[in-house]
């Protein structure tokens, strides 16, 4: 099979999307197919992952400039694939680009396979947006109804869109490898580094630094932590628009910017804690890459923790979505610490199994089912205006 991969977020950058889609390029290569990712920036045919990349032109978005998105490129797409025409496109995200992407592949017969990767309606209330999201449920909902199917990363996602007209719904969940990320990478070094003495909590936060991840929540925790044990540190991994507000008010935090690979695993493993309060979430690869890690997490019963997590178990849960019932699970975290390193360990255990290869085999195989026929969305066909020639 011959793959094109079309998204707006590909290594450099530092983000789940990004990253998944980087081990699916990479999965894919290694079970025999071709692949192609078209993103904004690289360069044209470069080889990167024994995959090929195409950069196209982008903008960066404003207020966010670490986030860029392509500009529409149906022509270059088409010309692309005309020369080397794909057996099937997967478009990652549902931008100019990836509608370029798909009027390409419609004109020239191509399947199109779509991701739905972001919960981009949830994101609107943190930005004071929520009236736009009727029009969003609209674009996306046509966006994806073109798609031989749309593959979704949770069974949450699935029935929540096809409650809101979608079609053609997929279950592909995400990967975690548990070779990378570990508790035997645990550093003391590390935590000297960050001021931990022994026997004093280390609370990690790991994700972007933007409105939508619900920051506040992680320095209230820290707040109540220190108000128990004065020593309880705080680190930082990531970064975002809100990192110097953020940074202003709590500079004695560790703030380590983008961290990945093996430095990133020690960060992990050398933790106590992980508090993931974001309601915004697909999926959440930071969740699994905790467990793995062998902390306990503490997060709302939603997405990868709905799916992952036994609540008192494997980590902490709030099943009411408010600050409060989630500030109450670190209360309860804090007072039952001395079953962490059980708790650590059982999550570690529930992720396990929850590998990039089988991730990947699930991927190949709706690619592969997409080829033989028509499936689709039950919404009626986005009609995209008529674009010049590129």
């Amino acid at each position: 099979m011959k793959l094109a991969i079309v998204t707006d977020t590909f290594p450099p950058d530092v983000n789940g999307v990004a990253m998944t889609l980087q081990r699916l390029a990479a999965g894919m290569m290694g079970r025999g197919h071709g692949v192609e990712v078209v993103h904004p920036g690289g360069g044209e045919g470069a080889e990167s992952g024994g995959f090929r990349e195409f950069g196209v032109r982008s903008v960066a978005v404003p207020g966010y400039g670490q986030v860029r998105l392509g500009c529409p490129g149906w022509g270059f797409l088409r010309r692309r694939w005309e020369a080397e025409r794909p057996d099937v496109v997967y478009v990652a995200t549902e931008s100019l680009l990836g509608g370029a992407a798909r009027r390409a592949a419609g004109r020239l017969g191509i399947p199109v396979v779509s991701g739905y990767h972001t919960h981009f309606p949830q994101y609107l209330e943190s930005y004071g947006l929520g009236w736009l999201r009727p029009m969003v449920w609209r674009y996306l909902r046509g966006f994806h109804a073109g798609s031989r199917r749309t593959l979704v990363p949770t069974e949450e996602t699935r029935q929540l869109l096809a409650g809101k007209g979608f079609g053609g719904l997929e279950l592909m969940e995400r990967g975690v490898d548990t070779g990378l990320y570990g508790p035997g990478r645990r550093q003391a070094g590390l935590r000297e580094s960050w001021g931990a003495g022994l026997g004093e909590v280390v609370m990690l936060y790991v994700g972007r630094l933007a409105a939508e991840k619900n920051l506040g929540l992680v320095f209230e925790a820290w707040e109540l932590a220190r108000q128990q044990q004065p020593g309880a540190k705080l680190v930082v991994v990531g970064d975002g628009p809100e990192r110097a507000v953020w940074e202003a008010r709590y500079p004695e935090a560790m703030w380590l910017g983008f961290r990945v690979g093996v430095e990133l695993a020690e960060i992990y493993a050398s933790a106590d804690v992980l508090l993931f309060p974001s309601r915004s979430e697909t999926f959440g690869n930071v969740l699994l890459e905790g467990m793995a890690s062998g902390l306990p997490t503490v997060s709302y019963h939603w997405a990868a923790s709905r799916r992952f997590v036994e609540p008192g178990v494997t980590g902490y849960a709030a099943c009411q979505e408010s600050d409060a019932a989630w500030l109450r699970q670190v209360l309860r975290a804090l007072r039952e610490r001395r079953r962490w390193g059980a708790m650590g360990g059982a999550a570690r255990q529930a992720v396990l199994a929850q590998s990039w290869a089988e991730v990947t085999a699930v991927f190949e195989s709706h690619l592969l089912q997409a080829q033989e026929g028509p499936r689709g969305g039950r919404g009626a066909p986005q009609v995209w205006p008529q674009p010049q020639p590129a």
